[in-house]
């Protein structure tokens, strides 16, 4: 025992003396140790002729306590008042969480009955009323105080439980007092806070939000110089994207220290909302004695999107005192802002959306890990690369690293590419769709009730983007195949989108797909093309729930604003919303290829000419079917293709070839 764990042991019993059950086996151990460790002699007390202290009535346990505390006060006014390691570590913690003398009372108790054994005894002798009579005499806490401080010294992650006498002491707290040497407030920040985040990236990196990334350096600069209280952060966007890279970097680029809240507890568990919010808590609180520092909160979703409390209820008034009294900038990083707490959104200071990466971006990726791992990979096969596989840069490392282990070439580090992609976003067919090819392309094999060629003409010559088109048909009959050649000849770029990749079982999800969607095109000035637009543009008057009503106005609402091309196919115009349909530009029906188009199309495909066959109800999709079966059973004579074409046409569902004379 140290000088101050003596005082203190001492100053505990004082108080004590008259709560003890002096017959209990834990008072006999503190007794024996007292003895013990301050070399009193057992004389000074009356025992019985069995060894037992003498303290079977009312009269011998008063004799005994006088005794008992005549000793005591004769021991502490010997032991010297110099502060040993211990306290003057307490003390320094006292400065760095800025606890009061309730708060500070009230965590000596909680270390030193950690940290030696016999302090627990002390209050393994005594009951529960006896521990709250202990904190209003000695600690000198009010009762209505005791509640107050103890859930303070949770809340700033001294101990982990607010429940007075019943709560422990953080670990990690604990583990201080195991190293002496640790003597100064910046050695002991040092261990609260772990070292301060570095970026693995460069300015360069984040070129294409430039404006965004120098805003807000100086953002955090200003914040710093000024002292500013309430300065957040929100990075938000696709996963994938660099957020947690990118507040790093604006961090080291505003030379101001990062600190990260804790995703792992200190038994490696996962970290709790809970737990994460206290370590944020607790951060701010350390922080907020320093000249420049600011906190990354990365992977924020579940925290914003369940609310804010220090218990876990959704607290308004939490919320607001975790964004606006921060002393220290927080930066929070997020994938989804839709189902956000508005209140969280309203209290930015600045936001930040990560776009899904652009195919330049996403080439300087992949060169950046190439050469930082010193893999060769020809310039081309990068280039190939980057095209076929639209991925996060996580796997591009990991891809990296195994390539390297195993000693492989480009063969291999493609191989692992496309292993852990098909893992990640689970579906086999990871590679991104081929570019639409114009050469093989025939615009006149397309049978629709407006002149599609002369359409093309006439939108390039008035030198409008802000068009909108509702083409609709039986399936095969060429109708994103034409909005890709509409694209092509307008030389902008093409989104496509399947129902599969909007539609989300979550609640708020599709309507977010969709609108990200829009964002996309917009940033790009590309033609958003959504297929199978009858999955959520179905007529409202026909909806059972209130999430289908929503997905059809969160479409609407999108196309009123969008600028650049927006192009819906479907099978089913029947099934669509009147509204909808009236926000299109034009709507035009795409139909079964005429007799002369069926030439053309054996001409086209197979190399016939003047073929002359009387089928009706054929598309240029069934002619690319019977193409490639073709192909592969090397039948060339035009009876067979013939017979391979009306089988096409007899599997199809389609009401108007059912009413077809003969059919």
């Amino acid at each position: 025992m140290n000088n101050f764990e003596k005082r203190l042991f001492l100053d505990y019993l004082r108080v004590l003396i008259n709560e003890f059950d002096l017959k209990s086996y834990s008072f006999g151990e503190v007794f024996d140790f007292l003895c013990d460790e301050f070399k009193i002699s057992r004389n000074n007390f009356i025992f019985d002729k069995y060894g037992e202290l003498m303290i079977y009535n009312a009269s011998s346990k008063n004799e005994f306590k006088k005794t008992l505390i005549k000793i005591i006060n004769q021991k502490y006014e010997k032991i010297p008042e110099k502060n040993s390691s211990l306290e003057r570590q307490l003390l320094l913690l006292k400065d760095i969480f800025k606890l009061d003398n309730d708060e500070y009372g009230l965590f000596v108790y909680f270390v030193i009955q950690e940290k030696n054994y016999i302090f627990r005894k002390i209050f393994e002798s005594i009951n529960r009323e006896s521990y709250y009579k202990f904190v209003r005499l000695y600690l000198k806490i009010k009762y209505n105080r005791q509640a107050k401080a103890a859930e303070s010294l949770y809340l700033k992650n001294l101990t982990n439980g607010a429940r007075g006498c019943e709560a422990n002491l953080n670990s990690e707290i604990l583990a201080i007092f195991d190293r002496p040497n640790c003597k100064t407030t910046t050695q002991l920040m040092h261990l609260l806070l772990g070292k301060d985040e570095k970026s693995n990236l460069t300015p360069n990196d984040y070129k294409h939000i430039e404006k965004e990334r120098n805003r807000a350096v100086n953002i955090l600069k200003s914040a710093a110089q000024q002292k500013k209280k309430g300065v957040n952060i929100l990075l938000w966007g696709h996963v994938g994207t660099g957020k947690t890279e990118f507040a790093k970097l604006i961090a080291n680029m505003a030379k101001i220290p990062m600190y990260t809240v804790k995703t792992q507890k200190p038994d490696f568990k996962e970290a709790d909302r809970e737990y994460r919010l206290i370590d944020l808590y607790s951060k701010q609180n350390i922080l907020s004695r320093t000249d420049k520092a600011c906190i990354l909160f990365d992977e924020a979703e579940d925290v914003m999107n369940r609310g804010f409390s220090s218990l876990g209820s959704a607290s308004k008034g939490y919320l607001n005192k975790i964004l606006e009294e921060t002393n220290v900038p927080v930066i929070w990083t997020t994938n989804n802002i839709y189902d956000v707490d508005p209140a969280f959104l309203r209290r930015m200071s600045y936001a930040i959306e990560f776009e899904k990466l652009s195919d330049d971006v996403r080439l300087n990726i992949w060169n950046r890990i190439l050469k930082k791992n010193k893999l060769k990979v020809k310039k081309s096969k990068i280039e190939e690369l980057n095209k076929t596989y639209d991925i996060l840069p996580s796997i591009i490392s990991n891809a990296v690293q195994m390539t390297k282990l195993t000693s492989g070439d480009e063969k291999d580090f493609e191989g692992y590419i496309e292993n852990i992609t098909k893992i990640v976003y689970k579906k086999n067919n990871i590679k991104t769709a081929k570019t639409f090819d114009a050469k093989n392309y025939n615009v006149n094999l397309v049978n629709a009730d407006m002149d599609v060629d002369d359409l093309e003409k006439k939108i390039k010559s008035c030198g409008k983007l802000n068009f909108s088109i509702c083409m609709y048909g039986e399936p095969g009959t060429g109708k994103s195949e034409y909005s890709k050649y509409l694209a092509d000849k307008l030389k902008i770029e093409v989104i496509q989108k399947r129902a599969s990749d909007l539609m989300s079982k979550w609640v708020g999800q599709t309507e977010q797909n969709i609108a990200e969607a829009f964002a996309e095109a917009k940033d790009k000035k590309a033609m958003l093309i959504f297929d199978e637009a009858d999955s959520f543009l179905q007529n409202r008057i026909n909806a059972k729930n209130s999430w289908e009503i929503s997905q059809v106005n969160e479409m609407l609402t999108c196309m009123e604003s969008h600028e650049y091309p927006f192009i819906c196919t479907t099978n089913l115009l029947d099934a669509l919303d009147e509204a909808s349909l009236r926000r299109f530009t034009f709507k035009i029906k795409f139909d079964f290829m005429n007799n002369e188009q069926i030439k053309l199309a054996m001409k086209h495909f197979f190399n016939i000419s003047n073929a002359s066959l009387n089928i009706y109800g054929l598309t240029t999709g069934d002619f690319a079917t019977v193409k490639k079966k073709a192909d592969f059973l090397n039948i060339t004579d035009i009876d067979e293709l013939s017979k391979m074409l009306q089988a096409e046409v007899k599997f199809k569902q389609s009401k108007e070839l059912k009413n077809s004379i003969g059919f």
